[in-house]
């Protein structure tokens, strides 16, 4: 009985963890275009804004690429990849936690019940 409530259990948070997360949604590619003309292409998470991905892109500026030096590698796409949003770990803790506890619990209940005796 334990195995089949652990098994469920655990089968529950591992897809609010994926649905939560969007772990399974494809990214998205924004092409940018800076103020010297220098050229950037952002893959980006599925739910990130166009606002987050020039913020991104701010943060993130070439260097070989300003008012006073340019050249023909500025029209070239700097690759960038923009990092996930955080992981919330609280349904990964609550889908091991749970079960391990509810283990215990019975062990326990188990050997309370059976006039704390050795088990053989």
């Amino acid at each position: 009985m334990w195995v089949i409530f652990s098994a469920l259990w655990v089968a529950i948070c591992a897809t609010i963890v994926i649905i939560d997360g969007r772990l399974l949604e494809a990214n998205k590619t924004y092409e940018i275009e800076g103020r010297f003309k220098e050229r950037y292409e952002v893959v980006a998470p599925a739910r990130a804004t166009e606002s987050e991905v020039v913020a991104f892109v701010e943060q993130n500026k070439r260097s070989d690429c300003t008012e006073n030096k340019t050249g023909p590698w500025c029209s070239y796409p700097m690759k960038l990849q923009m990092p996930r949003n955080s992981f919330d770990w609280f349904f990964v803790y609550l889908g091991t936690g749970v079960p391990a506890a509810s283990l215990l619990l019975g062990a326990g209940l188990y050997w309370a019940f059976s006039g704390f005796r050795r088990a053989a």
